[in-house]
């Protein structure tokens, strides 16, 4: 989590002092001393080259002095050392150093009290370990140690210090990249730090001033503090600070708290909550508010103004256990203005967002029997002032799983439902068109293997389904609210195989010692009953659910599987892996209307006419090795309509870099506009993950422009940090948008331990 480097690197600067408090100097032999003592309290063990008695009570070191407190874990080194036997108070004076196992201080002068285990380092400096609960990975995996240097450090009590006129850093090297320099820093170990005058400092030159901050110190590697801000630069938001403050609740929740100001935009505000309340349980919530100014814009001669406006927008999950048998789920995306959604988000997927979504869910299992109440609303905006609302509000479902039946090979379930589902639209939220109707379904279902063959594989199953709508359609295709009960029956035959199977040995492969070649062919039957009503059903949002009556539908189709089995290596088994799988299938209807709505084939939903015949899909993965995998559909239509869906996407991930690219191509006739697209990222890192890159890419090849590029670039060295993106989004004529590009560009400085904060608009670096 988030750790405030400005106090961590004072925390080990006095982790050691407190020792002297804890119990006063034992007696030393007379061996020790040099001499026999003249009083009844000795001094502690002690090495110089000479000392003397000043007073009954002061003992005084001279020369090469090293004195080490009994019970403690350090030692003092200096020229001359006065010890006050009455006090237990020391001063040193010269070449003083104090050390122990975590790091050494040096100074011209101490003044020290073991008894009350405070005292004051004058002109000191120094380096410290800041402490096992560090992340290594915030220190570029080196050594996390920090050098300090003040006019004065005092240690004010056990847990309590202050620093006065000095600087601290984490690079410990000749000459450090950064330092901060505050006149005072007071510090309450496990706690907090409290700096004023602070004034960072970036290979000598003054960057950031601030009259006075508060850092957290915890042990636990995440507290309450500032996180570091970060600049931008925007076409449309012009530049921008963010800053950001990261509240620790507890150990199971925490939240943040972001604002952003923008020199054109305007500005926003907004917060994070997460929390974990056990392994099962978690979840976050994201809120933000956002102010746009009225921003004038002149591209090419023609001057257009963005009026002003205030949104807001709200994301979050949830997913909670209840109980062994109860579990909640919560999910919002929703947002108040779809021109700010679309214009300043730089991630791809909000700033293409259109649909707005409210859902929650309980369920609950018992045994064999399932149950869940459902709310969803979904509203998807065509422009800023007309939306459609779709969804379940709410949806209760039951569910009994397949039970076998009086000891014979049939096995029944059955599913039951009741949703209102709304259908309406809006402009500028006035009800336009309300078709929300009620639906009740019964669906009862019988299975029954028909083979216990090994290379053959058969089940029919028979279902037969009843639907209530509260609303229904008449002769003219008019929605009326007269009720309607619709029912038919299905029944499914499904064979895979025969399976033909060969099995080979590799002996001359290196890496293989066997492949196996697997061939399934498939064919299934579904045949469905006239339905006298079909016309009169209402079909809402869900083509799946329009069935056509009186219906044969024969799918076929063969399947090809490759598989190796790996050498064992050394300390290693062998693994069995399916590298290669290609499928092809078609489906013959007997009623073409039956092709409008087979969700089986991707390209149904933009058929241009019934056919008997799908197209014959094609679907294909090679997938040799962890780090690479390779998937690729194609739908090629019999009818006269050519290749109507083309897509395909890789993956890979290997030590130093990882990548994935996809393209998608559809067309469903020749008289039809081509839609396109190519999407991809990919990353590099370098000298052990201190250097890393990103380069990712949005186009829209059939209309000819691309949507978003993104670069990146993140370095972390041993103390500080850098971190660049730069994005160019575009935007289509259509859009209605003042400029044809927004160009952005966001940067960041990281120190040691310390946290950064990106814009809630997003932002490949940073986070909350």
């Amino acid at each position: 989590m988030i750790r405030s480097l400005y106090v961590v690197c004072l925390v080990c600067l006095w982790s050691a002092a407190p020792v002297l408090a804890q119990e006063p100097p034992a007696p030393a032999s007379a061996a020790a001393a040099g001499t026999e003592a003249t009083t009844t309290t000795r001094l502690p063990d002690q090495v110089s080259d000479r000392f003397e008695q000043v007073t009954a009570n002061q003992w005084r070191l001279i020369g090469n002095v090293e004195l080490a407190i009994p019970g403690a874990t350090f030692k003092f080194f200096a020229d001359e050392v006065d010890y006050y036997l009455d006090t237990s108070r020391l001063v040193a004076r010269g070449n003083v150093v104090f050390a122990d196992a975590d790091g050494r201080i040096a100074a011209e002068q101490v003044d020290f009290n073991a008894a009350t285990g405070t005292g004051t380092f004058t002109n000191a400096s120094g380096s410290m370990r800041i402490g096992s609960g560090v992340n290594l990975a915030d220190f570029a995996g080196k050594d996390p140690d920090v050098y300090f240097y003040g006019e004065t450090s005092e240690k004010l009590g056990p847990r309590r210090y202050k620093l006065t006129r000095g600087a601290f850093t984490t690079c410990v090297q000749p000459t450090p990249r950064w330092e901060v320099t505050s006149k005072t820093v007071t510090i309450n170990l496990d706690d907090y730090a409290f700096a004023r005058n602070m004034l960072l400092k970036v290979k000598g030159v003054p960057v950031l001033y601030l009259p006075a901050i508060y850092y957290p110190i915890q042990d636990d590697n995440r507290a309450t503090g500032f996180l570091l801000p970060s600049y931008g630069t925007s076409t449309l938001r012009g530049q921008a600070i963010t800053n950001g403050f990261f509240w620790a609740i507890d150990r199971s929740q925490d939240a943040t708290l972001v604002h952003d100001w923008y020199t054109q935009a305007g500005w926003g505000m907004g917060g994070e909550y997460r929390y974990v309340a056990s392994d099962q349980s978690q979840g976050n919530v994201r809120l933000y508010g956002f102010s746009r100014n009225e921003t004038t814009f002149t591209e090419d001669g023609v001057t257009s103004v963005l009026p002003a406006s205030n949104s807001f927008q709200i994301t979050g999950t949830a997913n909670h256990s209840l109980s062994t048998r109860l579990r909640a789920r919560g999910y919002v995306d929703y947002f108040s203005d779809i021109v700010t959604q679309h214009l300043y988000n730089q991630n791809i997927y909000q700033a293409t967002q259109s649909r707005r979504t409210i859902e929650g869910s309980l369920s609950a299992t018992f045994g064999a029997t399932s149950a869940s109440a459902h709310y969803q609303r979904n509203e998807y905006l065509t422009s800023a002032a007309s939306t459609n609302v779709y969804g379940s509000t709410p949806r209760v479902s039951v569910s009994v799983a397949p039970q076998m039946l009086f000891g014979t090979p049939i096995y029944a379930s059955v599913d039951t439902d009741f949703a209102r589902i709304p259908n309406q639209q809006l402009i500028d939220g006035v009800v336009t068109s309300d078709r929300t109707l009620n639906q009740m379904d019964l669906a009862p279902m019988l299975r029954m293997p028909l083979s216990r063959l090994t290379y053959l594989s058969a089940n029919a199953t028979a279902s037969y389904r009843t639907t209530y709508y509260s609303r229904s359609l008449d002769a003219d295709g008019d929605l009326t609210d007269t009720a309607l009960t619709r029912q038919f029956l299905s029944l499914r035959s499904e064979f895979i195989g025969p399976v033909l199977t060969k099995i080979w040995d590799t002996p001359t492969r290196a890496t293989t010692e066997r492949m196996k070649h697997v061939i399934e062919p498939t064919f299934i039957v579904d045949y469905t009953t006239e339905i006298a009503n079909q016309a009169q059903v209402p079909i809402l949002n869900d083509a799946s659910d329009y069935v056509v009556g009186g219906a044969t539908r024969l799918t076929y189709g063969i399947t090809n599987r490759l598989f190796y089995r790996s050498r064992p290596a050394e300390g290693e088994r062998s693994q069995t892996r399916e590298f290669v799988t290609i499928g092809v299938n078609q489906t013959f209807y007997t009623n073409p209307q039956s092709s409008l709505f087979d969700t089986t084939y991707v390209s149904y939903s933009r058929r241009p006419s019934a056919v008997d015949l799908s197209p014959i899909a094609l679907t294909a993965r090679f997938s040799p090795t962890l780090f690479l995998d390779t998937t690729a559909r194609v739908e090629y239509d019999v009818s006269g309509n050519g290749l109507q869906i083309f897509t395909v996407g890789s993956t890979m991930n290997a030590e130093r870099t990882s990548g994935n690219i996809s393209y998608s191509r559809q067309r469903p006739s020749p008289l039809s506009s081509v839609s396109s697209y190519v999407s991809g990222s990919s990353s590099l890192r370098l000298r052990d993950g201190r250097v890393t890159g990103l380069y990712a890419l949005s186009w829209d090849v059939a209309r000819g422009y691309v949507v978003s590029q993104t670069m990146a670039w993140s370095y972390m060295a041993q103390c500080c940090g850098f971190q660049a993106e730069a994005q160019i989004f575009s935007y289509p004529d259509s859009a209605g948008v003042p400029i044809p590009a927004d160009r952005r560009f966001n940067v960041s400085v990281v120190l040691a331990g310390l946290g950064s904060i990106s814009s809630f608009f997003g932002g490949t670096f940073g986070g909350r």
